[in-house]
């Protein structure tokens, strides 16, 4: 229902265990030996007789973590996708056509004043339903389930449609001071 953001997770985890282990590693050898260097003494005369193969090895971990920081950026600000729906090979219906209906339906509903609704998903909704002041809740909530998701299911031609539903409640209205 909501945006796939499981790449992003995975990823920010995977970079945070790596950070978190080379921490604990670093902690771990300063600790056992206090009076030694934290990179072994072989190593750093290694990477002083093969200075070329080092820094390449640098540059290209370096373009990686770029082209990998970039990716990553770019796929966390893309656009949402809506997906149109194919009943069959001669029918699909729009993301916007099925938004607009069941928008349509929603602000039919007793005691809301306004509907946003947003296909998501394979099918799956999300509305944004703005409630008058005073308005019902459970009655809204039902009316909503027994009557707009129901026609919407019945119409795509499913017994489950996931719908992530937020309701806001209208603000009060002033008072003219005369």
């Amino acid at each position: 229902m909501n945006r796939a953001n499981r790449t992003e997770r995975v990823m920010a985890a995977v970079v945070g265990l790596l950070a978190l282990l080379t921490g604990v590693g670093a902690l771990a050898l300063h600790h056992r030996q206090v009076d030694r260097p934290v990179l072994d003494p072989v190593v750093l005369d290694w990477v002083r007789r093969h200075p070329t193969p080092v820094r390449v090895g640098l540059v290209v971990l370096g373009l990686l973590a770029v082209f990998l920081g970039l990716r990553w950026a770019w796929r966390a600000a893309r656009p949402e996708a809506h997906p149109d729906l194919v009943v069959d090979e001669r029918l699909v219906i729009t993301a916007k056509a099925l938004a607009a209906a069941v928008r349509s339906d929603a602000e039919q509903v007793g005691g809301v004043t306004g509907a946003k609704v947003w296909v998501v998903g394979t099918p799956a909704l999300r509305l944004r339903l703005t409630l008058r002041r005073g308005a019902d809740v459970r009655a809204v909530w039902r009316e909503l389930d027994d009557r707009v998701l129901a026609r919407a299911r019945r119409a795509l031609g499913v017994t489950s449609l996931p719908a992530a539903v937020r309701l806001d409640l209208g603000a009060e209205e002033r008072e003219r001071v005369r």
